[in-house]
């Protein structure tokens, strides 16, 4: 079953390699669209889903208190209905899943806030999406599928499905043999028992594809709320990433509100008539002496 790309991913797809690595730092706001490697966009966002970053100074409690990073934290929600879904990305060249299986790792910190919730097990997710463009395979998509790291399978036994904790943060980690994923379909292969939605480390994909997977591009990193996943605020920071080669570290912060440019000015107008003032009362005292 081949895998039907995203329109920000055809751009990256076309020329069978991605170029460019992802910058890493402070991110102070989402794109609406794709816009370019090292920039976080609204990837997937339907229905009633939102995406945003916020400042945490005041929130109080374990969100603000127990935050991994000062002082702002991207934020994800969804609404009542089934339909709803939340999801960024940043794209870029992340090496191959060999290299990441080799040596790497991506964390991230999440926090579930208990009001409002309706789904018990959702939770921010984070996601590797791979480009494989040595297949030969007749189907130009079935190189091509993400592999998503859920906090309910890994939080139990692997697999199995349980509450996830809510108003405090946690930490999910992948790494080559750690953290346990499902993917969207690669390789012909679809998502149903046996394939796709059983839940594997990234080795045991690779083992299970016979090694095709060690060689393919990880071309985006994602983090989302998916749909079925009802009345959900997520918030999310500290997303880092390494395969041995590079490390990057996402920071996600409230840009500062810029002051209005005529602000400086009125100070500066202020100043002048103040000294002006000071004058004429010590030229008055002078005269008077």
């Amino acid at each position: 079953m081949a895998t039907k790309l995203p329109i920000w991913a055809i751009g990256l797809a076309v020329g069978c390699m991605v170029s460019g690595a992802a910058s890493a730092g402070t991110v102070t706001q989402f794109e609406s669209t794709f816009s370019g490697n090292g920039v976080w966009f609204d990837s997937d966002v339907r229905d009633g889903g939102t995406t945003g970053i916020e400042d945490l100074t005041g929130k109080g409690g374990n969100l603000e208190n127990n935050a991994p990073l000062p002082t702002g934290a991207a934020r994800l929600t969804t609404g009542p209905s089934n339909g709803d879904k939340a999801e960024v990305a940043v794209t870029g060249d992340f090496g191959t899943v060999g290299q990441f299986i080799e040596s790497g790792s991506l964390s991230y910190d999440y926090f579930k806030q208990s009001l409002g919730d309706l789904g018990p097990s959702a939770a921010a997710s984070i996601k590797l999406t791979v480009l494989d463009t040595n297949i030969t395979s007749t189907a130009s998509t079935d190189g091509f599928g993400t592999f998503v790291y859920e906090p309910t399978w890994n939080l139990g036994a692997p697999g199995t499905s349980v509450v996830v904790p809510t108003d405090d943060w946690l930490t999910g980690l992948i790494a080559g043999n750690g953290g346990v994923v499902w993917h969207t379909g690669i390789y012909g292969a679809g998502n149903q028992a046996g394939d796709g939605s059983d839940a594997n480390t990234l080795l045991d994909w690779a083992n299970f594809f016979s090694g095709d997977l060690l060689d393919a591009s990880i071309i985006a990193i994602s983090v989302g709320v998916g749909t079925f996943n009802q009345g959900q605020t997520a918030y999310f920071d500290n997303v880092l990433f390494s395969n041995g080669k590079i490390d990057l570290a996402y920071d996600f912060e409230l840009a500062p509100v810029p002051l209005p440019a005529a602000l400086p000015l009125y100070g500066t107008g202020l100043a002048i008539v103040g000294f002006l003032g000071w004058r004429r009362r010590r030229k008055a005292a002078l005269q008077a002496a």
